[in-house]
């Protein structure tokens, strides 16, 4: 599905240049639960950005579906990202001035394959325990009822691959939990799901382990 061929992305800091991320050759498939661990700084963050479009490679090859996208304009990665790849940053990343149905729905109600999905985002309220919080705004949220509904908005209009960067960050062994068990259906139901994490005590046999460590990945 995704594959990238020696990527890198070089910055420059104090007149000094270094590879934030440093020839990556990755490979997810439909079905794959990868995670990426590594200290701060490491470059995951940058490797993200990277293959969801919000950052431009320096060098180096991102295939999708068999097909060269590094260099797509900005208006692609942006219907990408509605369509086919979903990526959940760090942080809070919801609108203020709408309700959490609407922070769910609405970014994917603008593409050109818009289509209903109140229905689904409700679904997956229930499921993450969030159902009464619908019609609430994100100011009366907690910060880890904001990330779950990141994660919601990730979903809802059936991606084939999802990124999530730190997605259990905010939360409760409880609601950690009920979020790593979505993203484990999700994987089995056949899409590619790919997360960052400094805890490595959810990782088991099922997942692909990958550490990061001054921007050069490699498999656990």
């Amino acid at each position: 599905m995704l594959i990238t061929k020696q990527l890198t992305k070089t910055f420059s800091r104090q007149k000094n240049d270094f590879d934030a991320v440093h020839e990556v050759d990755f490979e997810i498939k439909p079905g794959d639960f990868c995670v990426l661990t590594g200290p701060s700084g490491c470059g995951k963050s940058t490797f993200f950005h990277m293959i969801c479009g919000i950052t431009k490679p320096d060098s180096g090859e991102i295939l999708f579906d068999g097909q060269n996208i590094e260099k797509d304009s900005a208006q692609k990665w942006a219907a990408r990202r509605a369509t086919d790849i979903s990526y959940v940053l760090q942080g809070d990343s919801l609108l203020a001035n709408f309700t959490v149905l609407e922070n769910i729905c609405l970014p994917h109600q603008l593409s050109s394959k818009s289509v209903d999905l109140k229905d689904k985002a409700l679904e997956i309220l229930r499921e993450f325990g969030l159902e009464n919080m619908a019609d609430e705004y994100p100011a009366n949220l907690s910060g880890g009822e904001r990330r779950r509904v990141a994660i919601a908005r990730a979903f809802v209009h059936e991606p084939k691959l999802v990124v999530a960067d730190e997605p259990t960050s905010d939360l409760d062994e409880e609601n950690t939990k009920i979020i790593l068990d979505y993203f484990t259906r999700q994987a089995k139901n056949g899409k590619a799901i790919l997360i960052s994490t400094h805890d490595l005590s959810f990782i088991n046999d099922e997942m692909k382990h990958y550490v990061m460590k001054k921007g050069v990945m490699s498999k656990v």
